[in-house]
């Protein structure tokens, strides 16, 4: 087991496309850190270069206290567990495992000591005479884990591994996953591109956009202390609730304007004490974001924190809750990363006439109940202490 770091690290292909910018990340000896982020954001080219599978074009990857960057990825001491779980169809269980160890001369005894201290983790021992074709996905991926851990490699490098697994094997098998990595003890990373995935398994996380970083911590600071909207807005199912609102105060009093001054909230100190930035904004826009669970009935918030007139768009009865999706005038957000992923000037000042014109639907979350019926005009109360506020320019969490 080893500590894994990426410092600096950059890819740029010969095209001059770059898919990493000076990527940072410690992963901590026994760590399970998870990197997540949406297609093309550049997860899996970090996790191949961390591999040896592709040359980085500057900075350093050390494992333990080894300088990799010119090691082939068999010099590397890492296992990699795929997303196509890549098992020899030909070849039984056992020797699917065992196949690395038989490569690299380790002795019969051994492989097949080894091949079954995995086998009982991983609850494979009825199955190890078997053909990868006669096993379920669930079956194979745990060969495939199987696979790597009969290595005792210094670290764990898993791609997407869950993603050919239908919904309910795949709740199952992050448990799995997480709890198999949690009694061996080895650092590990893990790449995803489904946020819930990454809530429940990791140590922490790191979320990559467009090949940088955006911040990685605790699942739970994540969600609650969102570094950046690109954070709060992937964070999180269903999403925040994002939106421009202008800060205004009257009598030493806070408030947000949304739906283009039409509605105004209070914001008590303790929102503002997480937000210090936020109460210097008098008079300016900002971006605020509330996250579907803050919403409540109007009954439970002062009259200051309830927002008045909303038009139901749409209700889902979830059994263990109710989601009310509502219209609101609020002007969406265009923020300085979009700009940086849309290359014609035109289309990005399109999108931004776009949203400075059009409305949103919000959603909010309650406990089962009595829907209202859509079409319907309602009031929401608003926990504004649980309000968020980031820069309406650069989009970072104004504190």
């Amino acid at each position: 087991m080893a500590k894994l770091v990426m410092d600096d690290t950059q890819k740029i292909y010969p095209d001059g496309t770059q898919a990493i910018f000076d990527l940072s990340l410690e992963i901590d000896d026994g760590e399970f850190v998870i990197l997540v982020g949406p297609s093309g954001c550049g997860k899996s080219t970090a996790l191949r270069m961390v591999a040896g599978l592709e040359e980085i074009s500057g900075g350093e990857i050390r494992i333990g206290d080894r300088v990799v960057n010119d090691l082939s990825p068999k010099e590397r001491d890492i296992a990699m567990v795929f997303q196509s779980y890549a098992l020899y169809p030909h070849m039984s269980v056992a020797d699917n495992m065992g196949f690395a160890l038989k490569l690299a001369k380790v002795d019969k005894d051994e492989i097949e000591r080894r091949v079954k201290d995995a086998a009982d983790i991983l609850g494979l021992n009825d199955y190890l005479h078997r053909k990868p074709k006669a096993l379920s996905g669930g079956q194979r991926q745990r060969v495939a884990m199987g696979r790597a851990i009969v290595r005792s490699p210094q670290a764990f490098l898993m791609d997407e591994p869950l993603s050919n697994l239908d919904a309910k094997l795949r709740v199952q098998m992050r448990a799995e996953i997480a709890a198999l990595q949690n009694r061996l003890g080895v650092t590990t990373l893990y790449v995803t591109h489904d946020q819930i995935e990454a809530m429940t398994m990791g140590d922490r996380v790191a979320v990559l956009n467009a090949g940088r970083l955006m911040q990685a911590d605790s699942p739970q600071t994540l969600y609650d202390h969102p570094d950046n909207l690109f954070v709060a807005g992937f964070i999180g199912s269903p999403a925040m609730n994002i939106s421009l609102a202008k800060i205004t105060k009257e009598d030493g009093k806070v408030f947000v304007e949304l739906d283009r001054g039409t509605t105004k909230l209070q914001v008590p100190e303790s929102a503002l004490d997480h937000y210090p930035k936020a109460a210097e904004r008098d008079g300016g826009e900002v971006v605020i974001g509330i996250r579907p669970e803050h919403y409540c009935p109007p009954s439970e918030v002062p009259d200051e924190q309830v927002w008045k007139h909303r038009k139901v768009e749409l209700v889902e009865m979830l059994g263990s809750e109710m989601l009310v999706h509502f219209h609101t005038d609020s002007v969406p957000v265009v923020t300085d990363d979009m700009r940086a992923a849309i290359d014609d000037e035109e289309a990005f000042e399109a999108l931004k006439q776009q949203a400075a014109t059009g409305g949103q639907t919000f959603t909010a979350r309650f406990e089962p109940g009595k829907p209202p019926p859509v079409d319907s005009e309602i009031e929401i109360g608003v926990k504004t202490e649980n309000l968020h506020f980031f820069d309406a320019e650069t989009g970072q969490a104004l504190r």
